[in-house]
């Protein structure tokens, strides 16, 4: 699934130039004129950017601020574009990560993207978890290694499936091969949720800082790969979707 981002304006202009920067730098772009659609729109959706004309949209200033107390978007990245009303700082205030003032050039709206992106890739490795079809193994019991399916994988954490159930709470070491890979992952975590089929989540703790950097990377190139296929689910969601 490609990057998504939603621009709230009703100028021209802006949607125009948004719109193509957007899209070379292959973010997937939706364009609302109305606070009160995009309020729907960001109730029903995640996006990875939200763009939002703050001073010529009536109430627009009001969904940016919305857009952090919520639940599904309020680590997206935003972008307030202003007019004279409301200042840079405001802007940030109310929960922008950039601002661009009008006019806004291509130009400038390209080097904000490009400033904006390692950001954007972070919260959707964080938020999302990739569906994979690896194996491995969990050692827990003090030393009992019981075989592993791993279902998803996520920069906070995995969902697995073994012989039996887990205990809730109970800590754990993985030993997984990801595709790709060239030799398995050390990880340790915390049992956040079992069930009785053997399938559990588990919450990663303690990585080694050299773990922790082959996981990003894996999870990047992985994040990267919109056009071969790659799927993601909710990473807020616990238990793996049937």
């Amino acid at each position: 699934m490609a990057l998504e981002a939603l621009l709230l304006s009703r100028d021209p202009e802006v949607q125009k130039t948004m719109h193509r920067v957007l899209n070379d730098a292959n973010i997937d772009v939706q364009v609302c004129s109305s606070a009160e659609d995009a309020m729907q729109i960001l109730n029903r959706h995640k996006y990875d950017t939200f763009v939002v004309d703050c001073d010529d949209v009536p109430a627009a200033a009001m969904v940016l601020q919305q857009l952090r107390k919520g639940k599904s978007n309020k680590s997206c990245i935003a972008f307030a574009v202003v007019n004279g009303r409301t200042t840079v700082r405001q802007a940030f205030e109310l929960g922008a990560n950039f601002v661009l003032d009008k006019p806004v050039s291509t130009e400038r709206a390209v080097r904000s993207i490009k400033a904006a992106q390692g950001l954007i890739m972070r919260e959707r490795r964080r938020y999302h978890r990739h569906l994979v079809s690896a194996s491995g193994v969990i050692i827990v019991d003090g030393g009992t290694e019981l075989p592993v399916t791993i279902l998803t994988i996520s920069e906070g954490g995995v969902s697995i499936e073994c012989a039996r159930q887990l205990d809730t709470g109970s800590a754990s070491r993985l030993k997984i091969l990801l595709p790709g890979s060239k030799h398995p992952l050390d990880l340790r975590g915390t049992v956040i949720w079992s069930d009785t089929e053997g399938r559990a989540g588990i919450r990663f703790q303690l990585l080694t800082e050299t773990t922790k950097k082959e996981l990003d990377s894996w999870l990047e190139k992985r994040a990267l790969s919109v056009d071969k296929g790659v799927m993601f689910i909710n990473a807020t969601v616990t238990r793996p979707v049937d």
